[in-house]
């Protein structure tokens, strides 16, 4: 019985003697794996907060916190852009008026010197003994003002702007070929030699085939990178300003809101940001119609005036150099080749313009540009008398008249006035009127930036008062639900 009761199943034990379990180690159920279960292990937690923080954020108390978090990161965000922006534009002003607009202006004088020095070149093969010393100096200060422009032009350029390096680089290179070729044709005309007209006819070909076409498109080009700066800074700030508008619009939307949860119609601290946002968006606004008005009037007043002057100035130089030549070549002056009508127009257009753009008489300044236009218009009209008489003293073999009318710069009163003086005049009044368009489009530039200063700081200051504001206001009301 007792072997028996040893081989006894356990299925067969009364249930109230099944008790073995206590002396049996269970086996490691298995745990179901997969990417749902490492989803629910990782995320059930922070789904279990955000499940809590949705339930507050429906209340009253949690859709204030969140409407002020809200404003606040919007305001923030809609000052810094608009701050960022302002001090951009502040920056790019700077460079328009202390790199930018100098590099251009090195260009132009790149362009005239050489011109000038053309000029001078030819006349001074006409004139002999102390008069072609002065020539000489003349000469001289022409080519080292272009070579320290040109110098100018290369510090002023972008890295990356290869167009405008290897317009340099054409005009540093051809400049001394040029140069030797003049001090050849100087040195065989002191000697008496007729080759030096050969020499100086090279010369100025040179010149006009391969460095003032270089140098012509080189202010072209820098003018261009004025006028695209000047477009690009006076520009109204759209985007950054629609961020403030949004702001104020919130604002609005909020107040709405506390008014019809709170009873209350104003908050003082609401109202207090709101006028704070308005603040900066006239603040903004009137410094961008500042900006865009000195652009604009600068570029029609100063920019273009300033070009066609330079250009007229530059063909009349040319036209200068043309009958200097025909007189150095004893050969008459065609009316094929002969650029002076077609120079002659150009110029009277160029002063028109000018005389367009000048401000009013009433205005600080006026009257000194109308007086230069009066006297550019009479020394043109001089000019253009002179040149006749050159024409037919050429045609007719004169010489000796001619080279009176070419060369001779002593006027007294009552005299006809030469090619010669009438030149010189024209010249001094459009060098005159260059400076002063110059100088009032560099005044337009100024204004533009002082209508940015503080622009960036202000508006940022003026958004965090915003924002504490908001804070201070919703205050009281999150405090009558504690």
């Amino acid at each position: 019985m007792r072997n028996r009761a040893l081989r006894l199943d356990r299925s067969e034990l009364p249930g109230d003697t099944q008790d073995h379990w206590l002396d049996t180690v269970s086996e490691p159920e298995d745990h179901p794996t997969g990417v749902r279960t490492w989803v629910h292990s990782w995320f059930s937690v922070p789904a279990y907060y955000l499940r809590r923080i949705g339930s507050y954020v429906l209340t009253t108390p949690g859709r204030m916190i969140t409407l002020t978090i809200t404003l606040a990161v919007a305001i923030f965000a809609a000052g810094y852009s608009m701050s960022q922006s302002s001090a951009t534009r502040q920056e790019n002003l700077d460079k328009l008026l202390t790199v930018t607009e100098p590099t251009n202006f090195a260009a132009h004088d790149l362009y005239t010197q050489l011109s000038l020095a053309d000029t001078v070149t030819a006349t001074s093969l006409v004139r002999s003994g102390a008069q072609q010393d002065r020539e000489a100096r003349s000469y001289h200060s022409a080519i080292d003002a272009a070579s320290l422009a040109a110098s100018e032009v290369a510090a002023g350029i972008a890295e990356d702007d290869v167009v405008a390096a290897e317009l340099i680089t054409t005009i540093q290179r051809e400049l001394p070929v040029y140069t030797g070729l003049v001090e050849t044709a100087r040195a065989n005309s002191r000697q008496g030699n007729p080759v030096a007209v050969s020499y100086a006819a090279t010369a100025s070909a040179l010149l006009r085939d391969e460095v003032l076409p270089a140098a012509e498109d080189l202010f072209e080009h820098t003018s261009t990178q004025v006028a695209e700066a000047q477009a690009d800074v006076t520009r109204p700030q759209f985007v950054p300003l629609s961020g403030l508008f949004a702001a104020v619009f919130f604002l609005l939307l909020a107040q709405l809101w506390l008014w019809r949860k709170t009873r209350r119609r104003f908050n003082r601290g609401f109202l207090a940001a709101t006028a704070l946002m308005v603040i900066a968006i006239l603040w903004v606004s009137v410094s961008n119609w500042a900006t865009w008005q000195a652009g604009y009037r600068g570029f029609d007043q100063a920019a273009r005036p300033w070009d066609l002057l330079t250009t007229a100035r530059i063909e009349a130089q040319q036209s200068r150099t043309a009958e200097t030549m025909a007189l150095v070549r004893r050969q008459p002056l065609g009316a094929g080749t002969d650029p002076f009508e077609a120079t002659t127009r150009q110029v009277r257009a160029a002063l028109d313009a000018s005389a367009a753009a000048s401000p009013a008489p009433s205005t600080p300044g006026a009257g000194a540009s109308a007086d230069l236009i009066a006297e550019a218009n009479e020394a043109l009209d001089q000019w253009i008398r002179a040149h006749e008489k050159l024409t037919l003293a050429l045609d007719s073999g004169d010489f000796a008249e001619s080279e009176r009318l070419t060369t001779d710069t002593t006027m007294r009163h009552g005299d006809t006035p030469t090619t010669a003086t009438a030149f010189a005049r024209l010249d001094r009044a459009l060098t005159g009127l260059i400076s002063e368009s110059r100088a009032v489009m560099r005044s337009f530039i100024a204004d533009g930036l002082a209508a940015t200063t503080l622009i960036a700081a202000a508006v940022l200051l003026l958004s965090l008062g915003a924002v504490i504001a908001i804070v201070v206001g919703i205050r009281p009301r999150f405090q009558e639900y504690l």
